[in-house]
């Protein structure tokens, strides 16, 4: 019986998606070589070769791990029967919970999904597409309007929530948990039910200090 990959070779291509991804984020896909990611990555050009048979390879998995974790976050938010109201808030926290550890993933997600072979680049839209319509689908209960005024009111909140690493700082003064409960309250009650969450959020005790 065949056996599945190591737990080593699992742990190393984690190793190269996260420099990866950094690199990407930085540097911008085509800006990005082989050779350099392999010294990034602190392997030789030949190993990253065996992980990887090119740089497209290289940005699909990413991509492809990433939408995949953000569309399991919708499932198990749906999976725990919320009212909708309810179940809409808590994905918005699940997403901006992600894009904060995710920061650079996200970066790649937004800049370089068009640079992927169309057939690699539409299985990350159709994920992409199925997240969409998975929140659309909780306005529409939320809210009780039809679907297309949903998929307005869905695009304008990934809008809010998608761009956030263009000024939301690791060193500033409002938490990731603060932004999140921000755009709750201002899809249940405008910018003053905004500002309010956002100044009686209360973030839960973690063992190290962080901030946006």
């Amino acid at each position: 019986m065949p056996r599945g990959p190591s737990s080593a070779h699992s742990v190393q291509r984690d190793a190269i998606l996260d420099t990866s991804a950094t690199t990407f984020a930085e540097l911008g896909y085509h800006g990005a070589t082989m050779a350099q990611l392999a010294q990034r990555c602190g392997v030789s050009k030949s190993l990253l070769y065996h992980y990887y048979p090119s740089k497209d390879a290289i940005l699909f998995d990413l991509l492809h791990a990433y939408v995949s974790r953000l569309h399991a976050l919708v499932i198990e938010v749906a999976s725990r029967e919320l009212p909708a109201q309810e179940a809409l808030a808590e994905t918005i926290r699940r997403f901006v919970r992600e894009y904060e550890s995710s920061r650079s993933r996200h970066v790649v997600l937004l800049n370089d999904v068009k640079h992927l072979p169309p057939k690699e680049r539409d299985a990350v839209i159709a994920i992409e597409r199925s997240i969409v319509a998975a929140v659309a689908e909780l306005i529409c209960r939320t809210y009780g309007i039809d679907e297309g005024r949903a998929k307005v009111l869905t695009m304008s909140v990934f809008g809010i929530v998608n761009w956030t690493f263009t000024w939301l700082r690791a060193d500033g003064a409002l938490s990731y948990g603060q932004f999140a409960e921000a755009v709750v309250g201002i899809l249940e009650g405008g910018l003053n039910g905004g500002a309010a969450r956002m100044q009686a959020f209360q973030p839960k005790p973690t063992s190290g200090k962080r901030h946006v």
